[in-house]
């Protein structure tokens, strides 16, 4: 604090009475309310943290929300980076959930800051949470939020480094692609996917029925 003014771990200052931003009768704690820069997130960070409340601390609550509000700026920061590049938006289309190739159906998932809270919703809070020890149940919740900075993240450097949006760099799928039509041909049995190519097909049928639910959800709501 300086000035009578509050500054979050994120170096933004707000300059507002000191009662605004702090629950005097609670332990000073930061009112987030009054800390949430971009508008269309506030209403959605004020709603995770209550629902938190079910089943945390206030303070935890507050604390666990303010770290999904700072996971969803970085989210933010990678996807503008990409997309100050022309090429991008000249290649593909992005609606905020999926990088898609102009002309094709393949996607790259990307959710922006605003859709990764509005997946928060309040059932699948409850979904992290409920029965669950607090300890494991909020790691839980905090790696899966993660997931998303993490794609975002290599999909920026894949680009950057490569020109391409995928997860894997265009040379370990070729390699891939290669190995499978060498062995076809010579009519040997594939061996059995190591643990890395296990990942990387899991993620892509995980990201492809995760993009048809979501088609199903926004059909159902028109």
């Amino acid at each position: 604090m300086r000035n009578g003014c509050v500054v979050l771990k994120r170096g933004k200052v707000f300059q507002h009475p000191i009662e605004e931003h702090f629950d005097l009768g609670g332990g000073a704690m930061i009112d987030l309310e009054t800390s949430i820069e971009k508008k269309g997130h506030q209403k959605e960070v004020v709603r995770i943290q209550k629902e938190l409340e079910q089943f945390l601390s206030k303070e935890e609550a507050r604390e666990t929300a303010m770290q999904t509000y700072d996971l969803v700026l970085d989210v933010d920061e990678e996807i503008d980076r990409i997309l100050q590049d022309q090429s991008v938006t000249r290649l593909y289309e992005y609606d905020g959930l999926f990088f898609t190739p102009r002309g094709t159906q393949s996607f790259h998932r990307a959710f922006n800051g605003i859709h990764i809270l509005e997946s928060l919703s309040n059932s699948r809070i409850e979904t992290f949470f409920r029965g669950r020890e607090k300890h494991f149940a909020l790691k839980w919740f905090l790696e899966e939020l993660g997931t998303h900075l993490w794609e975002v993240k290599v999909r920026r450097m894949n680009w950057e480094e490569f020109r391409s949006l995928g997860i894997l760099p265009p040379a370990v799928i070729s390699e891939i692609i290669r190995d499978v039509q060498s062995r076809r041909r010579a009519k040997e049995p594939p061996p059995p996917l190591s643990p890395q190519e296990q990942a990387f097909f899991q993620f892509y049928e995980k990201q492809f029925y995760e993009k048809e639910l979501l088609q199903a959800v926004l059909s159902d709501k028109c």
